[in-house]
């Protein structure tokens, strides 16, 4: 019999961590691990017992589901109980938090209560390492990844008039989307249109105020999101904070051309390539500060770069975004989580 590991997760909405789990599960270590997910209720006082060999949850953490996750390690004792840390980093304390001092407490006694804590990215790691929320040794850095074979069969795109560009996730204010839509009021419908994907509790707020735009256009929900990507020349990242971003990462498996505020987990992604000398100019492109005006400075830089591209290459298909060898660096984060998460459960077994 398989060790059976148990991902238990409290909110079915999040895109990036469902998306990640689901492609986890499917992995080639369900040959070697029986994966389920379970939703739960850390509100509840009537934690259950889980027959399983480990547990992995990825709630977020608050002060009103503390009590829950008390009830859970004590329902659950002899389990070890994994916590991946998917909703907090640095950037959201400074643009979320009124006081810092009682979050981080919070922080630390929710990472008291697990076994290992799972951090997504480095800098989200650096940020918990800073702020001594927990033990070094019970810190673990993992990263994100999923399979990312659909976006990497995806071909060049040629340039054409307008520039498209992309962007998509839950529309609440972390993504930014705001300010992107402000930037669009600035642009020519003739030089650049805008492709909004996903859904989330402020869509029908932005589209109602944003509708009159021709250049912008609502898309709704996404299911293939490699086909969407397919007809964009790059995609915009305006997050306010990011603990990881797997829309940077698909978006540039799919070799496109990004902009993005940078902060968090988004970084790292863009230095992944550039410490090997396989961008562009003009490839990766980051925001000196994320306001509308930055956003609408680094379009007219890539409609220019576009511009010349196409006036160098008449005769042929030009196309913005990544080589294929920057494409496979990004791709490669997949079977190297894989390889963690396979070590991390069999040290815990």
């Amino acid at each position: 019999m398989l060790p059976k590991v148990i991902h238990l997760v409290d909110d079915r909405k999040l895109g990036g961590v469902k998306l990640a789990l689901e492609s986890l599960s499917q992995s080639s270590l369900k040959l070697t691990f029986d994966f389920k997910i379970h939703s739960l209720n850390l509100h509840t006082w009537f934690p259950r017992r889980y027959k399983a060999d480990i547990i992995c949850l990825h709630a977020a953490a608050s002060w009103r589901k503390l009590l829950g996750l008390c009830l859970l390690r004590l329902a659950n004792i002899g389990t070890p109980l994994l916590y991946q840390e998917h909703h907090y980093s640095e950037c959201f304390v400074k643009q979320r938090v009124t006081t810092p001092w009682r979050f981080l407490l919070m922080l630390k006694f929710w990472y008291r209560l697990t076994t290992r804590v799972l951090a997504v990215s480095e800098a989200q790691a650096d940020w918990v390492k800073r702020e001594k929320l927990t033990a070094q040794n019970k810190l673990i850095l993992m990263g994100q990844a999923k399979d990312m074979t659909p976006f990497l069969i995806l071909p060049a795109k040629p340039i054409g008039k307008p520039i498209v560009l992309g962007a998509y996730g839950r529309f609440d204010s972390q993504k930014g989307f705001d300010l992107l839509l402000e930037a669009m009021t600035h642009l020519s419908p003739e030089k650049v249109e805008l492709r909004l994907a996903g859904g989330g509790e402020e869509l029908e707020e932005l589209e109602a105020k944003w509708a009159s735009l021709s250049h912008v256009h609502f898309v709704g929900e996404v299911h293939d999101v490699p086909q969407f990507l397919s007809g964009c020349d790059a995609v915009v990242i305006p997050s306010r904070w990011e603990p990881f971003g797997l829309t940077c990462q698909e978006s540039l498996t799919a070799g496109k051309t990004i902009i993005t505020s940078g902060v968090d987990g988004l970084n790292e992604q863009l230095e992944e390539i550039e410490s090997l000398g396989l961008n562009r100019t003009g490839d990766l492109i980051r925001l000196a500060e994320l306001t509308s005006e930055k956003i609408i400075e680094a379009i007219d830089e890539l409609i220019e770069r576009a511009d010349e591209l196409l006036d160098d290459n008449q005769e042929s298909n030009a196309s913005l975004g990544l080589s294929r060898q920057s494409r496979l660096v990004v791709a490669a984060n997949w079977p190297r989580l894989l390889e963690k998460w396979r070590k991390l459960l069999n040290l815990h077994l």
